[in-house]
């Protein structure tokens, strides 16, 4: 029975043509030697195994057979074209193993003439053609000037020769990175945009899984892999190569061997079933995630690490989508386990729980914390289940260990925020002016009180209070202590208690019952906006052990709790972090204008090192974003609606475009105001079919083809109510928030970014 492994072409075709491919490509996987289907050799082809095969009667398939015994060919689909079109391509590329890097590529083998390449390469231009006078170059080629040889381009990383001449003669990054985009394999593109940015040749090699070659070891007679841990002294255990099955023909040997690579992998990937090729089919560019990975993407997956590992990385750089894969690489690894897919809020949970389905319909999921299988919840979901599941007195006992009281009765959960002017106006303390704050006081108790379960003013007195910023003596203690003490009893007689207590209760009572943690394996995403108290009930959840914690965060889109460090809380990361780099969402040219945002800020990671932007790259290229400063409301509105409607007007899924801004208020004003001009968006969660205009913090962990980045004016971002009252470090720490919003709202779009702003902009884009 044939086998079928994808080549991603990134082809856009249309949905009847879908049809059309799923339906020859299944008939395909059940006999190829149904004579509907016109497998045939290519006359004069330079590679033996091109196929091509009939898909409609003006479409063919191009294919290349290579022998698998036993258990029938394996076909390598590289596309559907036009009759003549996919004659051409089938005759002329071959399909192969790169001699130098091992990985599986396919190539021109008529294109020997390096102008074409060359002509791009010199001026940088978007086309293909070779200019009759080409453009002078600099004296000095951007490779050149950064040290790097032709031998490093063709004897290490593995470029052909006519390749590795355009790519030393391009005179910038623009040039090089256009020239990347015209290469024909995802290798080639991902090592361009390593030698863009200046990466050396050996972090490149590394990244992409270059060189080493794949040691043969026997397996079942399929075209499988086995994968085999080793130990490295930074603690993670790391997977050997896959090796080679033996049962196949000699001649193909190293291309079956070459297409389980993991650089290979990010081109290609071996259709198991029916329902795994329609999910290919259909799933175009945004689902292209669900099956070709980077090679460091997939390495992160499918790793065993002997504790908590931390992967961060940039907006867009797939850091949930190496959490969607290792759960389920877990739930293959750990038959039967308890996993966890936990973060920040409900939404983003929902999100998570759709990816998982989308991902792979038959893992086995759980619908109960303690349950076999893949759970989804949010954090807060997750303290409310450990509550349900507590008896009555053991609840009371951990919550008079974490509070100093037992609320008794129907417990109202109310906002980590709510209650303290309540408490500031009924305590009848005299605080210094920077204390007497609602927003100090709730830092205080979220960073310090509640985490260190301070239920005594002793207690207050006595305990450390590390990355507060304002220094309190025994008076203010006393005074600050008071208030606290008014929050708690107003909080008991009212039978109220906040999520920030929920869940260290929560972590208390799993503590004192470690024998009842209902979790095997925890995966947490948007892990740098999580509470203190958050994260000592995820230490609680899980036993210590290998693959026990594994946290997605970027500390530059931390935008609501405050800076926490890990090893506080008993989660010890220190040489097991890493760092994803590439961007999959963002044009280049947005990335690079959204992290000009974050200039200006110092940003911490949860190990308390400070976290660079520096290094970024995107996989993909657009028009630069379009600033647009109106001189009244009235000017702005206007701007706005004909900018949509022109997106609309050009065809562009209305659901693709959104709207963001930084309030509640603004986007109703936004939706009427726009509906007023004839421009009809919604924000509502379920509308289909239309614009969204929704908050910045709404947006994210979404994106859009097109983005509106609404009233980026002085005044408006940073948000006065979001600095109201704070002073000292907790105003610097707001401050960051804001910027890490903007830079949030801005890496949203995918292709196409607008910032509107009346009258002076946001000193955040000064």
């Amino acid at each position: 029975m044939p086998q079928i492994s994808w080549m991603n072409a990134k082809q856009k075709l249309e949905k009847p043509t879908k049809v059309k491919v799923f339906n020859f490509l299944e008939k395909l996987q059940e006999n190829d030697a149904i004579p509907g289907l016109h497998i045939e050799p290519m006359q004069n082809a330079v590679d033996a195994r091109a196929r091509t095969g009939r898909v409609d009667g003006s479409l063919r398939a191009v294919l290349y057979r290579i022998e698998v015994e036993p258990g029938g060919p394996l076909y390598v689909y590289i596309g559907t074209y036009e009759h003549d079109e996919a004659i051409e391509i089938a005759r002329t590329r071959v399909l192969r193993v790169n001699p130098i890097n091992g990985v599986t590529e396919l190539i021109n083998a008529s294109a020997s003439t390096p102008e074409p390449l060359l002509a791009v390469a010199r001026d940088g231009a978007d086309r293909v053609s070779v200019q009759a006078e080409p453009a002078s170059a600099p004296a000095v080629p951007l490779l050149v000037d950064r040290g790097y040889v032709v031998d490093d381009l063709t004897s290490e990383l593995g470029f052909d020769g006519t390749t590795a001449a355009a790519l030393m003669v391009a005179p910038n990054e623009e040039a090089l990175l256009l020239l990347g985009e015209r290469l024909p394999n995802q290798w080639q593109q991902n090592a361009v945009l390593g030698l863009a940015v200046g990466d050396s040749v050996e972090t490149i090699k590394t990244s992409l899984g270059l060189g080493a070659p794949v040691a043969p070891e026997t397996t079942d007679d399929t075209v499988g892999e086995v994968v085999r841990d080793v130990v490295t002294d930074d603690g993670i255990s790391a997977p050997l190569p896959p090796a080679r099955p033996q049962s196949i023909t000699s001649a193909d040997d190293e291309l079956v061997a070459s297409l389980q690579r993991p650089a290979s992998r990010m081109q290609f990937t071996l259709i198991e079933d029916n329902a795994e090729l329609r999910r290919v089919i259909d799933g175009g560019d945004f689902g292209a995630w669900r099956v070709f990975l980077h090679p460091e993407q997939r390495a992160y997956a499918s790793r065993s690490y002997n504790g908590p590992f931390r992967l961060s990385g940039g907006a867009g750089t797939g850091k949930t989508v190496v959490l969607l894969h290792r759960a389920r690489a877990l739930a293959a690894r750990y038959p039967r386990s308890r996993i966890a897919l936990t973060t920040f809020t409900r939404a983003l949970s929902t999100a998570l729980d759709r990816d998982v389905q989308r991902l792979d319909p038959s893992l086995e999921r759980s619908t109960r914390l303690g349950s076999p299988g893949v759970l989804t919840s949010g954090v807060d979901q997750l303290a409310v289940a450990v509550r349900d599941s507590a008896s009555k007195d053991d609840w009371a006992t951990a919550m008079t260990a974490t509070i100093g009281h037992a609320v008794e009765g129907n417990v109202e959960l109310v906002s980590n925020d709510f209650g303290w002017l309540e408490a500031l106006e009924d305590a009848g303390v005299v605080l210094p002016e920077e204390l007497a704050t609602t927003s100090f006081l709730e830092a205080e108790y979220l960073q310090v009180i509640l985490p260190n379960r301070v239920t005594t003013g002793d207690g207050y007195r006595a305990v450390r209070r590390a990355g507060r910023g304002i220094a309190l003596d025994r008076a203010r203690r006393n005074a600050v202590w008071g208030v606290v003490e008014r929050f708690r009893a107003n909080a008991r007689s009212l039978g109220r208690l906040s999520w920030a207590e929920l869940a260290s209760v929560a972590a208390a009572h799993l503590g004192a019952h470690p024998g009842e943690r209902p979790i095997d394996h925890l995966l947490i995403d948007e892990a740098q906006d999580l509470t203190p108290s958050q994260w000592q009930l995820l230490r609680e959840l899980v036993p210590v052990g290998k693959d026990d914690l594994f946290m997605a965060e970027d500390t530059h889109q931390r935008i609501y709790g405050q800076h926490v460090v890990l090893s506080r809380y008993g989660i010890k990361i220190t040489g097991r972090s890493r760092r994803l780099t590439l961007n999959y969402r963002t044009t280049q040219q947005n990335l690079q204008w959204a992290l000009g945002v974050l200039e200006g800020g110092s940003f911490e990671d949860s190990e308390g090192t400070v976290e660079s932007a520096h290094g970024y790259r995107s996989a993909r290229r657009g028009p630069a974003p379009e600033l647009h400063g109106a001189a009244t409301p009235g000017e702005q509105f206007d701007f706005v609606a004909d900018r949509v409607r022109s997106w609309l007007d050009a065809g562009v899924a209305p659901e693709t475009i959104a709207v963001l801004v930084r309030g509640k208020k603004q986007a109703s004003a936004v939706v009427q105001q726009l509906y007023a001009k004839g421009v009809s968006v919604s924000d509502m969660d379920a509308a289909r079919g239309m614009p969204q205009v929704m908050t910045m913090h709404k947006a994210k962990g979404m994106e859009f083809s097109r983005v509106v980045v609404f009233d980026v004016t002085d005044g408006v971002i940073p948000s006065p109510w979001a600095l109201r009252d704070k002073t000292g470090g907790d105003l610097d720490d707001a401050m960051l928030r804001e910027r890490s919003l903007l830079y949030v709202a801005a890496s949203r779009a995918r292709d196409e970014l607008v910032v509107s702003w009346r009258g002076e902009r946001s000193p955040l884009l000064r």
